[in-house]
């Protein structure tokens, strides 16, 4: 997880960078610029799922920890010059993760009532994605008709799915059915759309008129911090974190 540290110097380095070079930039004359890019997401996450589907018309207990590890993040975005050195703009980025997740779990015995019994196991392909749109206000920063900086700030909206335990079947072992031989946990994806604000700067070198590379540092909190999602085995909620810091790398068109 970022703690709040890692977030004001994150917040720090953009301010101090805006600031050094604010003394040296001239106007922005562009109509703007288009970015495609490939980065990352840099930080893990964990959180713990409880559910308790049905079996037997006793309510099972599956709990499962989760880890979204960081990883490769798609980014596309656009901007407009609207007014001097100000300008607004919009992005897409999509971050998705995999895992294999161990459960434990105690499962209702199929003779005696009230007498559960306990095993384990795991879950392959468990899928994370978030999706966010980010609406960007920017003022831009041209250090050189080739280099020119960006401070970013704006809401995004995130739509944060997570695959979620809805059933569990339990194969038998002989009777009494004191053991369970193995176990096979169904998921379902979940997903919800929620609103967050991120604040960042894009950095890009034109080596042509039109085009350029670049790179952006950018930070994503969720209102909230977290995203509730329903569980499909009818325990209620999980809450699941998304965003966070995102680093990355691509193309520039010069408009």
């Amino acid at each position: 997880m970022i703690n709040k540290t890692c977030v004001l110097a994150l917040m720090g380095t953009m301010v101090a960078m805006a600031s050094s070079v604010h003394a040296q930039t001239g106007d922005w004359t562009d109509r703007g610029y288009i970015g495609v890019n490939l980065g990352a997401q840099l930080q893990s996450r964990t959180f713990t799922e409880t559910a308790q589907p049905v079996v037997y018309g006793e309510l099972a207990t599956v709990t499962v920890p989760h880890t979204i590890a960081n990883g490769l993040i798609f980014d596309v975005s656009g901007a407009m010059r609207v007014w001097e050195n100000f300008g607004v703009g919009v992005g897409y980025s999509r971050f998705s993760s995999t895992e294999t997740a161990t459960f434990t779990a105690l499962i209702p015995n199929p003779a005696v009532f009230g007498a559960p019994r306990a095993t384990s196991g795991a879950i392959s392909g468990v899928s994370h994605t978030e999706d966010a749109v980010h609406i960007q206000l920017l003022w831009m920063f041209p250090v050189s008709p080739a280099l020119h900086v960006a401070a970013i700030i704006g809401p995004s909206f995130f739509t944060v799915g997570q695959d979620l335990v809805s059933g569990i079947t339990p194969t038998e072992g002989p009777p009494p059915f004191s053991t369970v031989a193995s176990t096979t946990v169904q998921t379902q994806s979940q997903s919800k759309t929620v609103t967050g604000l991120t604040i960042g700067t894009d950095v890009s070198y034109y080596f042509s008129q039109r085009a350029g590379v670049g790179g952006f540092l950018r930070y994503s909190r969720l209102s909230g911090g977290n995203v509730d999602l329903v569980s499909p085995a009818g325990s209620g909620q999980v809450s699941v974190g998304a965003g966070g810091v995102q680093l990355g790398f691509g193309f520039r068109i010069r408009l």
